[in-house]
């Protein structure tokens, strides 16, 4: 039985929408085992048997560590550690596997253990020399293309798999529309990593993230909350709910009025984990929330979200559910400071016209 490594690493969001490569992965070689190699979120992403054909996590955390390797146990609950102390990835590959698909773009640091392992196929990108570690090359396309991180390695294995059909195609946007797979996603969206609870259709509820890495990547508070307002007298729904982080309740407290007396209050909703993440969004009719992972996970369980977009290019990492849609900002480039013009990006986003971008919306799904 041939053995395929996928390679997908990043924080949350690169690795939720490399999933529509990991399936396709899967379907090209529909006979194999695969191993994800990666960060360890995806212990926490990928529920044990629920993709049956990943039997096995190879964990790289950062760079000279030791690979950690983990495979489903007999019952499929659980991931359990199976590598000794010292492994490594050129030790990995050399254990008897057939393909590499790294999905990262010039990356010959991810495939040179492959290559020194004599893999037979190598599938992945890269500049300079660093391409001569792929056997079944993709494009280059340097940095910031105007193409989604989902789709970057969509057209790399439609163009290392029938290379002439892509050879006369100058530019990076005609090789896009050439992409069956990408045409083939961008109606799908993205698949599930795991397996998720049923919604209650009988209770509409609304998601409201308001969080962000930083303070400058988000929509102000103070808007969020008149917009929650709002929506609660919209009539026709049971919950409006903020969510975020164990780690963020000051600034969901912003948002949520708990601090006040006979304030409008919203519930505030943390969950403590990854798995639980997913439940929460997978179990809301709807998700509103500023550029980031969670957008993708909606994604990936199938609940609509509008993201209020700053300075961040749709193109690139926008949402990507069927019915997702966006709400961008103004960026203002006479700001010097790339944090200042986020800010004000986001600032430039009117409640209103966040509104009226969501009650027709609501009442399509009554």
């Amino acid at each position: 039985m041939r053995r395929v490594g996928w390679i997908r690493m990043g924080a949350l969001g690169d690795l939720l929408v490399g999933l529509a490569s990991l399936r396709e992965t899967i379907e090209k070689w529909p006979d194999a085992k695969v191993s994800l190699v990666g960060p360890k979120l995806w212990l926490e992403i990928i529920e044990p048997g629920f993709w049956p054909n990943i039997d096995r996590i190879v964990v790289i955390e950062r760079k000279k560590a030791p690979a950690i390797c983990y495979e489903r146990s007999a019952s499929d609950d659980v991931w359990t550690r199976v590598s000794h102390d010292g492994w490594t990835l050129r030790k990995e590959f050399a254990s008897g596997y057939d393909v590499l698909f790294n999905t990262r773009v010039d990356s010959p640091r991810e495939g040179a253990p492959a290559f020194w392992a004599g893999v037979p196929e190598r599938w992945g990108t890269a500049s300079g020399f660093g391409k001569f570690i792929y056997n079944r090359r993709g494009s280059h396309f340097g940095k910031d293309p105007l193409i989604h991180e989902r789709d970057v390695p969509l057209l790399l294995m439609d163009e290392a798999e029938d290379p002439a059909i892509f050879a006369k195609a100058a530019a990076l946007s005609e090789k896009i529309e050439r992409s069956k797979r990408i045409a083939k996603w961008r109606a799908k969206g993205l698949p599930c990593p795991r397996a998720i609870p049923p919604k209650d259709f009988g209770v509409r509820r609304v998601l409201i993230n308001p969080t962000s890495s930083r303070r400058e990547k988000a929509w102000p508070s103070s808007k969020f909350r008149e917009l929650a307002m709002r929506i609660r007298r919209l009539g026709g729904l049971q919950s409006v709910a903020i969510l975020g982080s164990p780690a963020e309740s000051d600034w969901l407290r912003e948002v949520a009025g708990t601090e006040f007396e006979n304030f409008e209050n919203f519930e505030i909703v943390q969950p403590t984990s990854l798995g639980k993440l997913f439940d929460t969004v997978a179990s809301a009719n709807f998700l509103i929330t500023n550029t980031s992972s969670v957008q993708f996970v909606a994604a990936s369980v199938g609940t609509p979200s509008l993201t209020l977009m700053g300075r961040a290019k749709p193109e690139i990492w926008g949402p990507l559910g069927p019915q997702d849609r966006i709400v961008q900002g103004h960026e203002n480039l006479a700001i010097e400071s790339m944090f200042e013009r986020e800010r004000d990006a986001y600032e430039s986003i009117e409640v209103q016209s966040v509104y009226e971008a969501l009650v027709p919306w609501l009442a399509d799904d009554r």
